[in-house]
Formats: C-alpha cells, structure tokens, sequence
C-alpha cells in the first residue's frame, strides 16, 4: 500500500514539474500574446451611440484604437469583452482622447440602432472616448470583413480584439480574451510608435 502511495505522489510531483513553464519558455513581453497584421480599412460612414456620423478612418486618424466586436442582445462573451474594455477604459484614463480611444463595433447593425448601442454602453458607464459603432449593414458587414470578422450569424462571431493606429498600419489581434494588461502595454507601445524598435 505505501509503495502504490508513494509512486501516486511521484507521479502528481512529475506532473506538476512538468506542467511548470521553464525559465527559457517564459516570454517576457506579454505583447508576443498578439499576432501582427496588417489591415486595410474602408473609410466608410459609421453612426455612434448618440446618432452622430463618422467616417470610420477619419475617427481613428492620429489615434490608437483599441478595437472589439459586439452585439447588444448577446449573453455569451460579448458582456465579457465589454468588460474587459471596462477594465482598460479606467486604466488609461489620462490618454483618453489624447492619442487612444476605445472602439466597439456591432456585429449585428440590422438590429443594433445607436439607441440600443447606448443603452448597452451605459451598462458599462462608457465614457465619451469609448465609440459604439454601427451603420447600414452593406457598410459595416465590409468594415468587418476588413477586420477578417465573418459577417454571418451574430451569435457566431468569434472574440476578437484589435490595438492599432491607421497612420502607421500596426495592428496587433488577439484571437480570445487576453488580459488587460497586455492590451495596455500594446497601446502604451503604439502610443509611442516604437512597436518592433
């Protein structure tokens, strides 16, 4: 009996040992959680949360934009993305609208009209610099498309989140939901122009 105890806690020791990252394995820039990509955005007419027009490329123009992907009646990861922009829109609250803002586009814009976009952005207290986007679906379904977003069922829509700064076409995406202070680290490093330097 206390030789079958004593491979058991071997075994669980060998497991933990080896489920331990190494000291070489460990990246020490968090950014290298995001992949690099390059985008080429239409410069289409979008509508906010307050019913204002925009053209898409104009609002990012001279900014870094933290960028995700949403839909007012999802109940599945979009509360989670929003909550995680949440999280970094108190955190950077000095470069808000100076060099960084906060983009949230509908993956559903047949349904999400700028009043359903503000009354989902008050659940998170968005604040001016946070933009809720949606449009005629023509347009935003080809804005989407450019961020390599399918454009079919909403509730299909993977979690994706972009950083990146249109004067310069650097992007970074995450595929899921990385931490908040990986994505603040990459807007800190774009803000700075010196992502690769």
């Amino acid at each position: 009996m206390f030789a079958k105890l004593s491979v058991i806690l071997i075994a669980l020791i060998a497991t933990t040992l080896w489920a331990q990252p190494s000291e070489n394995s460990k990246k020490p820039e968090k950014i290298n959680t995001a992949h690099r990509t390059h985008l080429v955005l239409p410069n289409i007419i979008v509508l906010d949360d307050q019913n204002q027009e925009h053209r898409f490329l104009d609002l990012l123009q001279s900014q870094v934009a933290l960028v995700n992907f949403v839909f007012t009646s999802c109940v599945t990861i979009c509360p989670v993305l929003s909550a995680t922009m949440q999280a970094i829109e108190k955190q950077l609250q000095d470069q808000l609208g100076k060099g960084v803002i906060l983009v949230s586009i509908s993956v559903d814009p047949a349904k999400d009209t700028p009043d359903k976009l503000r009354a989902y952005a008050k659940k998170f207290n968005a604040g001016q610099y946070w933009y809720w986007l949606t449009g005629r679906p023509s347009e935003v379904n080809q804005l989407l498309k450019a961020f390599g977003m399918p454009t079919g069922r909403p509730e299909d829509h993977p979690p994706i989140i972009l950083v990146g700064n249109v004067d310069t076409d650097n992007w970074l995406r995450w595929i899921g939901i990385p931490l908040p202070e990986n994505i603040i680290e990459a807007i800190n490093i774009l803000a700075k122009d010196n992502l690769g330097k």
